[in-house]
């Protein structure tokens, strides 16, 4: 069975995982049920081959693969030269891959295969290859009506509820990162107290300081000032801080060290990260290069090895997102002195 989920909406795509591995095995994930997989440098045997054994937890085989379908034709808007559209034509060559296919389509429905991506470019041969014999999920933030739609519902799976134009300020006023309106959505209806959400209440809640304080908590934790840190991250919890959605700025800002150091290390090797880094505000470039000082190689390696562990562990959902979040604080700034 295989399953293949991918666009920029990362937040739903972190959901949809969590559904499609709950609903393939009736026990609870518990460490070493999924098998990992970077897709980045993987064959097709390696996949297959992880694919194929027998599992120690059950009859169900979990096997995810993450960026494999980057390889064979990735958007990349800055870069529309006749030489990059010829290398992004010849990276899309799925060659051997074609075998990949059919093998593919005759594993057996206990052993379950997903494909985990970000967003693609509208030309993708292995995805267009496996369409047919996949679970496709594509992946787009929603925009407009959907978006406030989007909020109303979020909010009543909470427990919650909100008048129209209190979802469309919302909307208007975060915008469609899902990740924020997840934390202020928390936020919101734990303070509504059951009452319905209302514009003024949007106003008070979300137009404050808040913005400041998660990037100075951020910061904190990433320069790992402990006493600054802890303390900051008690007070954001009081305040109802969305765990996941303070997980996902700390694993950016480090994800921009470790580009600040990549462009200075290796700066004939990749295009793309001076491309990122190129769009950022010249504050938050000079705060992540500040900042890149302060790691080493090895250092900048190990945290972000700590956070993708985090990552995959709340997105199988063997750990809450606080839990998860706590123990990645906890390996970034070293245990707490007493």
């Amino acid at each position: 069975m295989l399953h293949v989920i991918y666009g920029p909406d990362s937040f739903t795509a972190r959901e949809v995982l969590r559904e499609v591995l709950t609903s393939a095995t009736p026990d609870a994930i518990v460490p070493g049920t999924v098998h990992w997989i970077d897709g980045r440098t993987a064959t097709q045997d390696e996949i297959l081959q992880a694919c194929e054994q027998v599992s120690l937890f059950g009859d169900t085989r979990l096997v995810v693969v993450e960026e494999l379908l980057g390889r064979f034709g990735r958007s990349n808007s800055r870069d529309t030269s006749s030489r990059a559209r010829g290398k992004r034509k010849k990276a899309s060559d799925i060659g051997e891959w074609e075998t990949f296919v059919s093998r593919v389509s005759a594993l057996p429905d206990q052993n379950v295969l997903i494909l985990l991506d970000g967003e693609l470019g509208r030309s993708n041969t292995l995805l267009d290859a496996l369409s047919p014999v996949a679970t496709t999920h594509n992946l787009l933030p929603p925009t407009g009506r959907d978006l406030v739609r989007w909020i109303a519902e979020r909010i009543d799976k909470h427990g919650g509820r909100i008048d129209h134009e209190a979802a469309a300020r919302l909307a208007m006023v975060v915008g469609a990162d899902l990740w924020q309106l997840s934390s202020e959505i928390e936020k919101l209806t734990a303070y509504s107290y059951g009452d319905t959400i209302t514009t003024a209440m949007v106003d008070r809640m979300i137009i404050s300081g808040a913005t400041t304080s998660i990037f100075v908590l951020v910061d904190s934790i990433v320069e790992r000032n402990s006493k600054v840190a802890r303390r900051r991250i008690d007070d954001m919890y009081q305040k109802g801080l969305s765990a996941g959605y303070l997980f996902t700025m700390i694993a950016r800002q480090l994800r921009l060290i470790a580009l600040v150091r990549e462009s200075r290390d290796y700066p004939d090797t990749p295009r793309h990260a001076s491309g990122e880094l190129a769009g950022l505000q010249p504050f938050a470039l000079q705060r992540a290069t500040q900042q890149a000082e302060r790691y080493s190689e090895a250092q900048v390696r190990r945290a972000l090895r700590k956070v993708l562990e985090a990552d995959r562990a709340i997105k199988t959902g063997v750990y809450t997102e606080r839990i998860a979040l706590d123990m990645l604080v906890t390996s970034l700034l070293g245990s707490p002195t007493r």
